[in-house]
Order: C-alpha cells, then structure tokens, then sequence
C-alpha cells in the first residue's frame, strides 16, 4: 500500500487531506509514513528553509530547524531512499495552508553539506538532497529571481570586460578578472547552487572560488555569463584546474597531468579515485577544458 487515493500532478490539498492521503502526521517538512510506506516531503516557500532549483533537480534542505543538521532519522530514510523501498511524494507550499503535488521523486545525487541561517539566525551545516522528479511532465516551481540574476550577471560582466582595456599585462588583466568574479554575482550564483568545493567538499564560501570551466579568455559572452560555465573550488584544487592541471571526464573522474609529480599530487590532495557531479551543460564545458589539458 502506498497511497490511499491517487494525486493529479499540481493537485493542490489541505493538511488534513494531504494526511489522509498518506496516513501520516499532520506537522514537520519531512513526514514518514509506515502504513504506506512513504515519505512525504514538503518544501514551504513560506518558512525557514532556502531550497534550491537548479537545471530542474531541486536542492531540498533536510530536516532540524535549530544547529547544525544530523544524518539520522527521516533525513537518512531520504538519504538511503534508493535501497530501501520507501516512496518518495513531494509537495510545494507557495501560499499558506496550500500544498501543491509536484510527484514522486528520486536522489540525483549524493546528499551533501551547506550553511544555511538557522531558526534562531545564527549560522549552521544542513544537510541538502538534490532531487529529480520521476514524472516528466511535472516541473518543480523555479525562483522568479533568475531574470534579475541574468540582469546582474550582465552588469558585473560590464565592469569586468572594462579591464580588458587596460594598458596592463596579459597575466594581470586574468588576475583582475579572476578577483572581480570571485567576488560578484557569479560566485553567490555557483555558491547557492553548490555550496561547497566540488572535488573536496569545502564548504567555507571566504575561501571557495569561482572558477570558469570554459576559461574566461577563450569564451563567448554569452558562455562568460553563463552559471553553467563555472565550478566552484577549494584554492589548491582552483589553482590546479586554472593552470589545466587537472580536468574531468564525462563520467565526472579526474584527470591529472602526466607533467604533475606524486609529491604535488599528494601536497595539492588529488589522486586518481576523485570525481565530481557534473550536469549535462557543464559537460559541455568540460569537454573544452579537458581537450586541453597540459
């Protein structure tokens, strides 16, 4: 048994019925059933949590409102939903007391750590589940700030393209560059979709940087604005990237240059077990930075 009555997608219930559906509790984001064996997960706009969609795969913070967040309980259920049976049903709340069926939906990915503000404002690691939806009719709601963040992005890539005029040297133009993007809309993009290093799991944002998978000097303007052009990483793993060191194949595994010896690789904390998640646009980036690796 899993459902009591079947949910049209972007059916919207109240609380009462949304627990007679499920036979589950009527509070909490985060509502195990074992009459129908499901978890039912509810992502309200209205409250705490800063949930996320990228690329259609939705960032769904896990559950505990008050320091930092444990892999126990409902938010290990989700993290093992793979193996273990249980359902996965997923609701949105964009107005109080409204809860809208999105689907059934499944891991994309690893679960992993972020910081996030806490129920008291002070900062705190939570756990995050990058879910896909299983009916590919269904759409998760996207945030109505991207046209702004596009807007934003031109306006920094303005002021960035005016250091290209400047009678300085190659090298110090791409240093220039390099800092205006690590500290502008680009990275606060990368960091809300990503949160930590993606090789070694940093999550402290004063030292990740934002890097161009498509280096800056040999992309489109379109590709510089591009979000999906970038990678956030932990300084040694930028720097070894930048210099294309190091790149990635299309299962996401580490390449390392035969030019970079074992006591660097050790130093810089890369070995040949690494890999990363990487979407199908930044694919296509990667693809470029791969071809030329030193």
């Amino acid at each position: 048994m899993t459902m009591t009555r079947p949910l049209a997608i972007n059916e919207v219930v109240n609380n009462q019925q949304l627990c007679e559906v499920f036979l589950c509790a009527p509070q909490g984001g985060m509502r195990k059933s074992n009459r129908t064996n499901t978890l039912t997960l509810i992502s309200d706009k209205t409250k705490l949590y800063d949930d996320k969609v990228v690329d259609d795969i939705y960032h769904y913070t896990g559950m505990g409102q008050s320091g930092d967040q444990k892999m126990s309980g409902q938010n290990l259920t989700l993290a093992e939903s793979d193996g273990n049976g249980v359902e996965i049903h997923f609701f949105e709340v964009m107005k109080p007391r409204e809860y809208t069926y999105r689907g059934q939906v499944e891991l994309a990915g690893e679960p992993y750590q972020g910081q996030q503000k806490d129920q008291d404002g002070r900062q705190r690691l939570v756990w995050i589940f990058p879910l896909r939806l299983m009916d590919n009719k269904a759409k998760f709601t996207k945030p109505p700030s991207a046209t702004n963040d596009k807007q934003e992005l031109k306006e920094e890539f303005k002021g960035i393209q005016q250091v290209e005029n400047l009678p300085i040297t190659q090298t110090e133009k791409e240093r220039l560059i390099k800092a205006r993007i690590g500290q502008g809309k680009f990275k606060k993009l990368l960091i809300e979709r990503e949160c930590k290093c993606a090789l070694c799991g940093v999550t402290d944002p004063r030292v990740l940087i934002a890097s161009h998978i498509k280096p800056w000097s040999a992309s489109t303007n379109e590709e510089r604005l591009d979000v999906n052009n970038g990678l956030l990483l932990c300084p040694n793993h930028d720097a070894l990237f930048d210099k294309q060191l190091i790149s990635f194949d299309v299962q996401g595994k580490i390449v390392i240059s035969q030019t970079l010896d074992e006591a660097a690789r050790i130093f810089m904390n890369v070995n040949e077990g690494l890999r990363v998640e990487l979407t199908e646009k930044q694919l296509g980036y990667m693809e470029y930075h791969h071809q030329n690796l030193i």
